[in-house]
C-alpha cells in the first residue's frame, strides 16, 4: 500500500511537470503597454464652430492664467502659410495671423490680454493691458516642416517682451507693464471663449480674416518667471516641470477628450471636430515615438519528477 501511494505520487508530480512545460512554453509572452508618451496634436485650422483646438478655463482662477513675468513655450511643425502680423504699438496685431496661442479677451481686457500666432511663417506676439498694447513680429521662418522650438517671454515690471526660435533671440520689443491676466469673475458676453486659454484656435470664431493654426503642436509649457534672456541651448527632451512650472501640456493621452496638465493644476479639453477633424493625435513628436519595451525573456521549465521506490 505505501509502496503503491508513492508510485500514485510520482505519476501525479510527473503529469503536473508536464503540464507546466507545455504552458511555460506555448503560453503567449505578455508585452506592457507603450510608455504614454510619443504623442502631438495635429491641428487642421477649421476656425469655426469651437472645435479644433484644446480649451483651458481660466475663470475660477488656476496657475495657467499667467499675468505676471512669464515664459510660455512649445514645439511646432508646419509649412502653413498665409495671416499677416501687424507690429507696432497696438496689442492685437498678431490676430489676423494663423492664431496658436489665444488668451485674448473681446474688446479691451480689464487687466489684458495676450496672444501668438503664425504669420507668412513667422512668429507673431502681442501683449495688450487696456488700451495699450505691443506686438513684435520675428524674422526667422519656422514654417518649413520641421519640428521648431518657440518661446516667448515677458517681463511685468519693464514690459520687456522677446520672442526665441530654437534658443536664439529672433525679436525683442517693449510692451505694457503691470498685471494681464484675466480678471476673476469678470462679467462677459463671450462665456464660451472669453474665460479660457485656447490652443490651436482663434478663440472667439470671429471669422476668417482671424485664421486658426494648421499644423503639429506639442510640449507647451508655461513659466510664472522669465527663463531666457539670452540665446541658450535648443532642447534636446521633453520640458521638465519644475519650480518655475505652471503648467505643462505634454499631448500623450493618445485618446479621449481630456488633455492633461503635468502639474496638475490646469487641465484642458480637446474639441475634436471640422473636416478633417482635429485636434488629432500623432505619433510624429520632436523626440520620437517611445517604443514599447521588449518581451521578457520567458525560459522553459520542467518539474523532475521524484521516483521513489
Amino acid at each position: 500500500m505505501r509502496n503503491r501511494r508513492f508510485r500514485f505520487t510520482s505519476i501525479l508530480m510527473a503529469l503536473i511537470g508536464v503540464v507546466s512545460f507545455l504552458f511555460a512554453s506555448s503560453a503567449p509572452a505578455s508585452s506592457p503597454e507603450p510608455a504614454s508618451s510619443g504623442y502631438a496634436l495635429r491641428f487642421y485650422g477649421n476656425g469655426s464652430g469651437d472645435i479644433d483646438r484644446v480649451k483651458v478655463r481660466i475663470d475660477p482662477q488656476v496657475p495657467a492664467d499667467v499675468g505676471g513675468d512669464f515664459t510660455i513655450e512649445f514645439w511646432l511643425k508646419t509649412t502653413a502659410t498665409g495671416g499677416s502680423c501687424s507690429p507696432g504699438a497696438s496689442g492685437d496685431g498678431w490676430i489676423a495671423g494663423r492664431t496658436i496661442i489665444d488668451r485674448d479677451v473681446y474688446g479691451n481686457g480689464d487687466y489684458g490680454d495676450y496672444g501668438i500666432s503664425l504669420a507668412a511663417g513667422r512668429i507673431c506676439f502681442g501683449v495688450e493691458r487696456g488700451a495699450t498694447g505691443t506686438t513684435i513680429y520675428g524674422s526667422t521662418n519656422v514654417a518649413n516642416g520641421q519640428w521648431r522650438h518657440i518661446a516667448v517671454t515677458r517681463n511685468t515690471s519693464s514690459g520687456q517682451m522677446r520672442i526665441f526660435v530654437d534658443g536664439q533671440l529672433d525679436v525683442q520689443g517693449t510692451g505694457p507693464a503691470g498685471d494681464i491676466s484675466y480678471r476673476d469673475g469678470r462679467a462677459t458676453a463671450y462665456p464660451n471663449s472669453d474665460p479660457f486659454l485656447v490652443f490651436g484656435a482663434e478663440k472667439h470664431d470671429a471669422g476668417s480674416e482671424y485664421p486658426s493654426y494648421a499644423g503639429l503642436l506639442d510640449d507647451i509649457r508655461i513659466s510664472n518667471g522669465v527663463r531666457y534672456t539670452g540665446a541658450f541651448t535648443r532642447p534636446t527632451a521633453p520640458h521638465a516641470v519644475d519650480g518655475q512650472t505652471v503648467a505643462l501640456y505634454r499631448f500623450d493621452e493618445g485618446s479621449g477628450t481630456t488633455i492633461s496638465d503635468a502639474t496638475g493644476g490646469s487641465p484642458g479639453v480637446r474639441q475634436l471636430g471640422g473636416s478633417p477633424a482635429g485636434p488629432v493625435y500623432v505619433t510624429d513628436t520632436p523626440f520620437g515615438s517611445t517604443p514599447p519595451p521588449p518581451p521578457p525573456n520567458l525560459e522553459p521549465r520542467a518539474y523532475l519528477p521524484l521516483v521513489v521506490r
